[in-house]
């Protein structure tokens, strides 16, 4: 049997063949985005999430309204849990995740209420890497000579779980480092302030921090931790290639690459895979947007995006580790962050 159609039926099959299309591309429009952020606009990780959400709205189909929502509370626990069980996976609602929360669940803590190997990742608006500094008056050139020092450096710290404790806690351990580690400080700011009054010798932060204090003659930089480029200190090594150990390469890299992932973005599971598309490719578009550019080079925040793929790969390589490695995070890494 042949069928026949006229054409102006033909041209109405042909038109509902490509209304689901034109209607997923029209999702977004009238509509709001939420981006969750688990802080108060304070740090690289909220002001560069609001200075995205000022901008991303008008490379979405639809052009969205796109709003940011602060909640914090959990070292970033809170947003997490929440937008991985309570909001609706509908592509209104995104993480912008504070990637320390894997450690968290690496921990086993109690309040850890998701699988990061389970968000529908979108991208990250760029990588960050923290720094270990000394005072530029100290004799040590490389990390051979820290090494080999006579007398131990004594290193400032908030505590443990920070940048400031782990990074030369763990070159200690594992890298033969003759460090003494004086914690309980307040704040980057006092840690800062203590080298310049030469109370402490070294001292590790984020990457633009150490690099500004550097400008200034505060301090001069050493080591990397996290692969993320540099500029300027590429030439430095970075602290898991200076591991005596297996065990301490794999507790570097861990630390590590949360640092290296920077600020992601993220759907809860089970987001129509269309509208997980369309804000993939919205994001490499907004991160490229000269105003956004602008507005983050006066903030002072390093944009160089991350693909999808990376910023999944990554979080699932720092989460399956072989036993022997679970079973050593406890005693050297706590959650955390600065």
């Amino acid at each position: 049997m042949r069928l026949t159609l006229s054409i102006p039926a033909a041209c109405f099959l042909v038109a509902t063949m490509h209304a689901p299309a034109h209607a997923q591309a029209d999702f977004y429009k009238g509509k709001t985005v939420t981006v969750v952020v688990g802080a108060r606009a304070v740090g690289s990780l909220s002001v560069s999430a609001q200075i995205l959400a000022r901008h991303w709205g008008r490379h979405i189909p639809g052009n969205p309204t796109v709003v940011l929502r602060q909640m914090p509370g959990g070292a970033h626990l809170n947003a997490t849990n929440h937008v991985f069980n309570v909001a609706e996976p509908d592509g209104l609602t995104v993480l912008a995740a504070n990637p320390q929360v894997a450690m968290a669940q690496l921990l086993k803590m109690p309040a850890v209420r998701f699988d990061i190997r389970q968000f529908i990742w979108i991208g990250s608006s760029g990588a960050d890497a923290a720094m270990f500094a000394i005072h530029p008056s100290l004799p040590y050139k490389s990390f051979k000579d820290l090494q080999n020092a006579k007398e131990e450096l004594v290193i400032g710290t908030t505590g443990p779980g920070s940048n400031s404790h782990d990074v030369p806690f763990l070159l200690k351990e594992f890298a033969g480092a003759k460090f003494r580690l004086v914690s309980g400080y307040a704040a980057n700011s006092d840690i800062k302030l203590a080298i310049e009054r030469r109370e402490v010798d070294g001292w590790t932060a984020l990457a633009t921090t150490i690099r500004v204090a550097g400008e200034q003659g505060i301090v001069r930089p050493m080591v990397r931790s996290s692969r993320a480029p540099v500029p300027g200190f590429d030439h430095l090594p970075v602290d898991e290639d200076l591991a005596l150990s297996e065990l301490g390469r794999s507790l570097m890299t861990i630390r590590g690459t949360p640092l290296g992932i920077g600020r992601p973005f993220g759907l809860r599971m089970g987001t129509p895979a269309d509208r997980v598309a369309m804000l993939r490719d919205s994001l490499i578009r907004a991160l490229a947007d000269p105003k956004f550019l602008a507005e983050s080079k006066t903030a002072q925040i390093d944009v160089g995006p991350l693909g999808a793929n990376e910023v999944t790969d990554a979080f699932s390589a720092m989460i399956n580790q072989p036993p022997q490695v679970l079973d050593a995070i406890g005693k050297y890494l706590k959650a955390g962050g600065d």
